[in-house]
């Protein structure tokens, strides 16, 4: 089968296309037919060599987490799923392994993909969405009444977790550039500022949770944003952030959080049913071909980019 493969560390020169053994299903997997893939932060993190000894050094390896496809094998002791039900999940995103035109994973890491949605938009959903579920409703704890903050809401975690935190009953301030802010209005956020027009912004409030969606406010910074209780959420942390924050979090009442985003079924039945319902809206910002991947992942690290990419396998 034909995968998007890299022999060592690096940019996105290491990317190439080859042909690999198909895998299968082993006991309690089964073997996805991917349709299309959808890209993030940790897929060039890993890429990059930037997640230590969370990663291996055995290449080649296969990038991408995000997947929708449909099942064309099943392993002993699955449950709820069968050979050709519709699929979307994610692979460990240390691992990757979506990059490809079939995978084998868990299959607790898929749920029954929404009729609603296209492959693309589905594919663009686990990572971002489980994200975002994950730093709202289990690490910031937030409720009705909550205040929030989602910094960098224009990205794929961060439109999410707009729409998350409207329907957990928060009051949702969305930072992000001038082109999302009629986006972000749309898809429920109380209020919007546009970071190129206020580089400090006085919000007039304090806030319960911030999710530093963009990656790029740090904890000395937001904290002075937050209550004196208050959470700070980084969703794809430097190993450094990580242990570091571990630490100091035990002499501080406002906490730096680090988010570990692991795919399960039922988180992911969560956000189909928040998709079918109405509540969470997907924003694909782009398509790509498989053949294209360089440029694919070139315009995520670019940055800016209003929704998730996604790329078509063919």
């Amino acid at each position: 089968m034909k995968a998007v493969v890299y022999d060592r560390f690096g940019g996105v020169d290491v990317l190439r296309s080859a042909e690999i053994a198909e895998p299968v299903a082993a006991k309690g997997q089964v073997v996805v037919s991917v349709k299309a893939a959808a890209l993030n932060v940790i897929d060039t993190r890993t890429r990059r060599g930037l997640m230590g000894i969370l990663v291996n050094k055995t290449f080649p390896k296969i990038p991408g987490a995000d997947l929708a496809g449909v099942v064309r094998q099943v392993g002993p002791s699955v449950t709820g799923i069968a050979v050709g039900d519709a699929v979307y999940g994610a692979c460990d995103p240390l691992k990757g392994g979506a990059l490809a035109q079939s995978v084998a994973l868990d299959a607790g890491q898929l749920a029954i993909k929404p009729v609603v949605l296209s492959f693309e938009e589905a594919a663009a959903l686990p990572i971002a969405g489980l994200a975002a579920l994950g730093a709202l409703r289990d690490l910031g704890r937030v409720r009705e009444g909550s205040s929030v903050l989602i910094h960098g809401a224009s990205g794929g975690v961060g439109l999410f977790a707009v729409q998350i935190g409207r329907y957990l009953g928060a009051h949702v301030t969305a930072v992000a550039g001038t082109a999302a802010m009629d986006r972000l209005r749309d898809l429920g956020a109380n209020e919007t500022v546009d970071y190129r027009r206020q580089a400090s912004p006085d919000f007039g409030r304090h806030f319960d949770c911030i999710l530093n969606a963009s990656g790029k406010l740090p904890f000395s910074q937001a904290r002075s944003w937050l209550k004196p209780d208050g959470r700070h959420i980084e969703p794809s942390p430097t190993i450094l952030v990580f242990i570091g924050s571990r630490v100091a979090n035990l002499f501080r009442l406002q906490k730096h959080l680090m988010l570990q985003t692991v795919p399960r079924r039922a988180d992911l039945q969560t956000l189909g049913s928040l998709v079918e319902r109405g509540p969470l809206k997907i924003t694909v910002a782009a398509a790509f071909p498989m053949d294209d991947i360089r440029e694919a992942f070139t315009q995520l690290e670019a940055g800016g980019t209003l929704g998730k990419i996604v790329v078509r396998i063919p």
